[in-house]
């Protein structure tokens, strides 16, 4: 495990285990993990991006940017937008019913552009969009295909041009970079049994990017106002909640908890890795983990409440 934290913009950097079982390797800073759902806010942050480039309105319906032989996206008269597909309201369910992978270890290898657009060409929703919770790694997914659809790049060439190369993330990529094999952590999951890396072709938005626990520092430096000004625009608008269940809300793929919306956070689990970025906006405090094991859910108590107890331990220790 890779535990990185930021206060007032000092940072501290741990490491925990070992990058592979038996080689005695604590891992480093530069230590490649999976990120897995941590990936819905780049998504989110390219999705605001476009959105101030005027390429997208967050009120468009989503079928302006899908292919016409998909039938139109609504219920009762209420069209599915970008809107309630990045606030998790759109009724777009949590992954796709034609998802059947020839690869269980690799779930997302083979699930391509044309399998997603046959799947909304059968699909009726069930209710109003809009309206009720429902987390949805699909309708993340497909704001990244629509991302690449408006841009006419792949999501990988976004995330580098618009976020990873402007903030110096020099290893936040969904490749590997050529030379870099080495740095990446090992992923386990039940009984510690190796995961392969899994790939993505269409699925990308949803949990593609791998980083690292520096990277991610200067990724909630830049969410915490460090970052240039169009892009640190952008990053403000994920921010603004969106929608509301229960106590906590919804940025634009961001989850935010805190009476007045301070702090933002999201969990990832893919393949054999686990992870958890936790951000008080106010207080200038984030926390960072990544584990090489995936076999606890980041939606279980275990990382996800370490990381809040990691963040108030810091707040109240500032000095």
């Amino acid at each position: 495990m890779s535990i990185g934290i930021s206060v007032d913009g000092k940072t501290l950097i741990y490491g925990y285990g070992e990058t592979e079982r038996g080689n005695r390797q604590l891992p480093q800073e530069n230590t490649i993990f999976g990120i897995g759902s941590i990936t819905k806010t780049f998504t989110a942050t390219l999705l605001a991006c476009a959105a101030l480039d005027g390429k997208l309105s967050l009120d468009d319906p989503v079928n302006k940017y899908l292919p016409d032989s998909i039938p139109k996206l609504e219920y009762q008269g209420v069209h599915v937008t970008i809107r309630t597909m990045a606030n998790h309201s759109s009724g777009i369910p949590r992954m796709p019913s034609n998802l059947h992978p020839k690869d269980t270890l690799n779930p997302f290898k083979d699930y391509d552009d044309n399998d997603l657009f046959s799947f909304y060409r059968n699909f009726k929703l069930q209710r109003k969009p809009g309206d009720t919770y429902e987390y949805s790694n699909l309708a993340a997914a497909t704001l990244g295909v629509i991302l690449g659809r408006i841009y006419n790049r792949s999501f990988e060439s976004l995330i580098v041009e618009k976020i990873a190369n402007p903030l110096g993330m020099n290893d936040t990529r969904q490749f590997i970079k050529s030379g870099d094999s080495l740095r990446l952590a090992r992923g386990y999951g039940p009984n510690y049994t190796p995961v392969p890396q899994w790939e993505y072709k269409s699925l990308v938005g949803s949990g593609s990017i791998l980083s690292t626990v520096a990277d991610l520092l200067k990724f909630a430096a830049a969410n915490m106002g460090g970052a240039p000004s169009g892009l640190n625009e952008a990053m403000q608008l994920t921010h603004q909640q969106i929608f509301k269940h229960g106590v906590d809300g919804e940025g634009m793929l961001w989850e935010i908890i805190g009476l007045h919306h301070e702090i933002i956070n999201h969990d990832g689990r893919v393949g054999g890795f686990t992870s958890f970025l936790i951000i008080d906006l106010k207080r200038r405090v984030a926390v960072v983990m990544l584990s090489n094991t995936a076999i606890l859910s980041a939606k279980e108590p275990g990382m996800d409440q370490a990381g809040y107890e990691i963040m108030k331990f810091a707040e109240n220790h500032k000095e």
